[in-house]
């Protein structure tokens, strides 16, 4: 059994996938009999999360950091930008650089970490995503022997083409890395564009969580036999493609079908969506339910026909670099309807456990709903394929073991070179 330590800056109580991810992702490690330990870290005056992660899990410390502040001023702030590049290309500067005043506190939190990991002695460490203010943390790493592995997500993998200083230290942070889990085939593209060698890319999706899988043990899904249901869950932003589906329930109104559609989540674009809806004419079919708790996501889940996403996919936003929500739905027998976007197309296997349409059309949109709306056999099928993949190949110890068989084959190669 191996030694892990996670080093999370997208953790518990962050809503959202990466979140869940490490989180389930730990849980699922620790139940194989690994040893793991997650530095939940967050911002000095975040007392609130300093409170929930102190008292969380046993397993779970919060750990401050405090980001270098960097000079307001253009030459100032090109002066430390230069002074960034040479600390991650020169060893012999960086301790020196470490004791100036611009890197006093990445240079304060990262001996913090230094105490830890001799206390610890993990066999890896595991960055929660590529988070570029923790490069000092990977310059410490690599200082000190240790081997280190990223979870990449999405857009954060991206190679923007821009400021030689980003380039440099995400660079750094993903080419010295010992191991890298990708979440789909669309986010190993992503990582394939820095070009990292294959054999260090591994491509371990996301598990759903314990409470998925208990939703997926029972059968008999609720029917709602007096409304057709459709239902997005997720934040309520453009990225969702959530417009489309409104575009869609107007092509589908005007063809007689009648359905409900039951928006959950909250976002900064959900009063555009509204104002939408009734431009459209079909704020009678939309219900916009805001934010709910984990047991009413299940309830609303279990009690829906068809879950809709069409996610659209733009470099500069986050986006769907996997989609877990899709296989939630899968788990209550519920049929996914995507797009072939992102990683989306990992998610959902078209034709099998849902249907995909191409990005940005409600036609497609709407002709996928209607074949799905007419063919109640085709959505059980669907639905039970989906249930069956959910249980059996992304319950946490499915993925925890794949993810621990992975890392330890890439450690190996990496301590024979």
């Amino acid at each position: 059994m191996a030694r892990f330590l996670f080093f999370a800056a997208d953790y518990k109580p962050k809503p959202g996938g990466i979140a869940a991810y490490l989180d389930t992702l730990a849980r699922g490690l620790i139940g194989l009999g690994n040893s793991v330990h997650v530095l939940g870290v967050i911002p000095p005056e975040d007392t609130q999360r300093l409170e929930f992660l102190t008292s969380y899990e046993p397993w779970v410390t919060p750990f401050v950091v405090a980001h270098d502040e960097r000079p307001k001023s253009w030459a100032g702030n090109n002066f430390v930008s230069a002074l960034e590049m040479l600390r991650c290309s020169s060893p012999s500067l960086q301790a020196l650089l470490d004791r100036t005043p611009h890197f006093r506190s990445s240079a304060a939190w990262v001996a913090n970490f230094l105490e830890i990991l001799k206390e610890y002695k993990p066999d890896t460490v595991v960055l929660g995503h590529l988070d570029i203010y923790q490069y000092p943390i990977v310059l410490a790493l690599l200082r000190n022997r240790v081997p280190y592995g990223i979870i990449a997500h999405d857009f954060e993998v991206h190679r923007f083409v821009g400021r030689q200083n980003d380039l440099l230290r995400r660079g750094m942070m993903l080419k010295e890395a010992a191991w890298i889990a990708a979440n789909s085939r669309y986010t190993r593209g992503e990582l394939k564009e820095w070009n990292i060698a294959d054999e260090k890319i591994m491509l371990v999706h996301p598990p759903i969580s314990e409470e998925a899988i208990r939703q997926s043990a029972q059968q008999k899904r609720v029917e709602n036999s007096a409304v057709f249901t459709l239902t997005t869950i997720c934040r309520v932003v453009k990225e969702k493609g959530i417009d489309i589906v409104l575009r869609a329930l107007k092509i589908l109104k005007a063809q007689g079908v009648m359905l409900r559609y039951v928006v959950a989540g909250d976002g900064p674009d959900r009063e555009s969506f509204q104002r939408l809806a009734a431009e459209l004419q079909v704020e009678d079919m939309v219900h916009f339910a805001g934010y709910i708790s984990e047991s009413e996501k299940w309830c609303l889940l279990r009690s829906t026909d068809i879950f809709v996403m069409p996610s659209r996919v733009t470099p500069d936003q986050q986006h769907e670099g996997f989609g877990i929500a899709y296989i939630e739905a899968n788990a209550c027998g519920v049929p996914a309807v995507g797009t072939h976007a992102g990683g989306i197309p990992d998610a959902v296997i078209d034709g099998e456990t849902g249907v995909l349409v191409d990005p940005e059309s409600p036609e497609k949109l709407a002709e996928a709903l209607s074949l799905l709306y007419h063919d109640p056999e085709r959505r059980k099928k669907m639905g039970e394929a989906g249930r069956r993949r959910a249980q059996t190949q992304f319950s946490p110890a499915t993925v925890a073991l794949q993810f621990q068989e992975e890392v330890a084959k890439r450690l190996r190669s990496s301590n024979t070179h």
